[in-house]
């Protein structure tokens, strides 16, 4: 069945498993269907001897060494468009380090259940999203890499009918934000899609309706 309230995804710097089309067909079970059945929910085992202030240790380790890089690692991020790795961006970021719980977030994330790979959250058949899907996505990457961005687009553009891959050469890890007019461009070439799709479930509906008004 169709969602009403979304009839068309936009997915900018996009992060998840993505497995091959292939892979993702020959299992057995979804993992929406095994995490709810407690199947790959493994009770929570903390670290030998060490348990819990291990994990915290861990993750304040983390948030020191890349606490002074903040601004740095922006202007990576930023490549194309350094403007905006501002201050105001890398005080947000560094703000949010400062929070006494911040160490214990970045530990807590092995408790997490496995993740669903997006070829299930864009599968309609298997309770996703099954409308058009627009991945504006970023080649000039300098976070994940050219190469990297270039393997996602190419299995982006394999998962299924419905998704449009939009590679912008002079987007980087957020083309959101480093190619807004481009972005831009792709979804006003994409609406066409999303309005079809709506005209397409509206008329599902009233056909539906009327078979069960006979």
């Amino acid at each position: 069945t169709r969602d009403h309230a979304r009839l068309g995804l936009i997915l900018c710097n996009t992060a998840g498993v993505l497995e091959e089309p292939a892979e993702y067909a020959a299992r057995r079970m979804l993992v929406r269907d095994a995490t709810l059945r407690g199947e790959h929910a493994a009770p929570f085992a903390p670290v030998p001897l060490f348990g819990q202030p291990a994990v915290d240790a861990f993750g304040a380790a983390l948030v020191a060494a890349l606490f002074p890089r903040v601004p740095a690692l922006l202007d990576g991020i930023y490549g194309d468009r350094p403007a905006n790795a501002d201050e105001a961006l890398a005080f947000a970021i560094t703000q949010g380090a400062c929070s006494p719980g911040a160490a214990n977030v970045i530990g807590s994330g092995q408790k997490l259940a496995t993740n669903r790979p997006l070829n299930e959250v864009l599968d309609g058949e298997a309770g996703g999203f099954g409308g058009p899907v627009l991945v504006p996505q970023g080649m000039n990457d300098k976070v994940s890499g050219p190469a990297r961005a270039s393997e996602r687009a190419d299995a982006f553009e394999r998962l299924r009918p419905g998704v449009k891959v939009c590679r912008l050469e002079a987007g980087g890890h957020c083309p959101q934000d480093d190619a807004p007019e481009a972005v831009a461009a792709a979804i006003l070439e994409f609406l066409p899609a999303v309005r079809e799709y709506a005209q397409g479930d509206t008329s599902r509906g009233r056909a539906a309706e009327s078979t069960v008004g006979a």
